[in-house]
């Protein structure tokens, strides 16, 4: 029995390093070195990151349903690591000197598909839970389906119900976000380096944001704001702060979690 608990107490409490508050500045320091180092496959694969967000806008525009696009926008933050595991081998592989084309990476990726696949299939639970959430939050304090996201701002922002409407959503949502935070802070690179578990990954990242949990409110807040900035002006910017984010992330992995 003692075997069994000291077993289990390994599993639920694994070890992970404690850093200081100014660490994630040398993470995105060593993030913009590895973007530097990889132009070509950092702008193709993040470009793809803009055209997809474009093409789904257009298409949310045609359709009436624009306004959607924010509550996308930030469900697509909580599965967005799933996105960035190509980045992370290219940081990998980096570390040992290595250039790699964005074939070689997703080959990689695929190596990894069925512990990547569990933990997409958790964040993209907690995203439908947002979007589900979301849209009743609105239906409770409007009514209906939103407006046309040119009338979005006049008749949702500044109607009286608008002040309580934010708090609760926003309250919600950082509730969903620190949750998808929690479990993919360093789980998908764990994966993408070490031979573990989806399980035992985010186990790992649940408690190395607990150990850690005044430098990761931090650097979760760091990486939504430069997210938020990648998404303004048609989602141009996202073709750099995805990578950016990417290989920050998997730094800050490399002086979490011990191998």
């Amino acid at each position: 029995m003692a075997h069994i608990i000291h077993f289990m107490s390994d599993v639920i409490r694994p070890e992970v390093r404690i850093v200081s508050v100014d660490e994630s500045s040398v993470w995105l320091r060593k993030g913009l070195d590895d973007f530097i180092r990889e132009p070509g496959v950092s702008l193709a694969y993040g470009g793809v990151f803009t055209v997809m967000a474009f093409l789904l806008f257009l298409g949310l525009d045609i359709a009436g349903l624009a306004s959607l696009i924010l509550p996308l926008a930030a469900g697509f933050m909580l599965v967005a690591p799933l996105f960035a595991v190509i980045f992370y081998e290219v940081s990998r592989r980096g570390e040992s000197g290595l250039y790699i084309s964005l074939g070689e990476a997703v080959d990689a990726c695929r190596e990894k598909a069925a512990p990547l696949a569990f933990v997409g299939v958790v964040l993209l639970l907690v995203m439908l839970s947002w979007m589900i959430l979301a849209m009743g939050i609105f239906a409770v304090f409007y009514g209906g389906a939103p407006p046309p996201v040119e009338d979005f701002l006049v008749n949702v922002l500044t109607a009286p119900q608008a002040i309580p409407f934010l708090m609760v959503g926003t309250a919600v949502g950082g509730v969903l976000a620190t949750v998808a935070f929690a479990l993919s802070a360093v789980s998908l690179p764990m994966i993408m380096d070490q031979d573990v578990s989806a399980t035992t990954a985010m186990v790992t990242s649940i408690d190395t944001v607990l150990r850690n949990w005044k430098v990761m409110i931090g650097w979760g807040a760091t990486i939504a704001f430069i997210s938020f900035t990648g998404m303004l002006f048609l989602f141009m910017g996202l073709a750099f702060t995805m990578p950016l984010i990417g290989y920050a992330t998997w730094h800050a992995y490399k002086a979490l979690v011990p191998r």
